[in-house]
């Protein structure tokens, strides 16, 4: 793959990237981190990739490694007040209060609800990208799922 494609590729990439990366990590900075340090790690590795059709994949997998290897470097903990402003604010309370329940859930169930509803990864690919069972990925998304109706229930009441 030459320069010009895997940039091409890269790029098509960008905003799915950062979204995966901000719910992992909870934050912009470690974001940004984690998808430049997957760019130069895929572009690296960019010989292994058999099949150029699989490149979404292919990157989403090495992002979630250096996501977790980020987080394990840095073994801090996130406050829900230290959580980002992200780049689009919200245009309504009901929104806020969504995104306020999606990065309260704990990252074992965030990270596969944002794979499977927001980047639109079915459950078996999900199960894939992270290295679980199946039925582990479908349990953590139902229960993701009912935690953030309950969380955004409690905050309309």
């Amino acid at each position: 793959m030459d320069k010009e494609r895997f940039t091409q590729l890269a790029m098509a990439q960008q905003r799915r990237m950062y979204r995966i990366a901000v719910s992992y990590t909870a934050s912009s900075a470690d974001a940004e981190d984690a998808m430049q340090e997957a760019l130069l790690r895929a572009w690296n590795k960019r010989h292994t990739l058999r099949d150029e059709s699989l490149f979404a994949t292919w990157l989403t997998r090495i992002l979630i490694n250096e996501c977790k290897s980020l987080l394990r470097k840095r073994k801090r903990l996130t406050l829900v007040a230290d959580y980002p402003v992200l780049a689009a604010p919200p245009e309504d309370e009901q929104a806020a209060a969504l995104r306020m329940a999606l990065f309260a859930l704990p990252e074992k169930y965030r990270l596969p609800l944002v794979l499977n509803l927001l980047e639109g990864y079915t459950l078996a690919e999900v199960a894939g990208l992270m290295n679980l069972p199946l039925g582990t990925v479908k349990t953590r998304v139902a229960r993701a799922k009912k935690k953030l109706e309950e969380e955004v229930l409690d905050h309309a009441e």
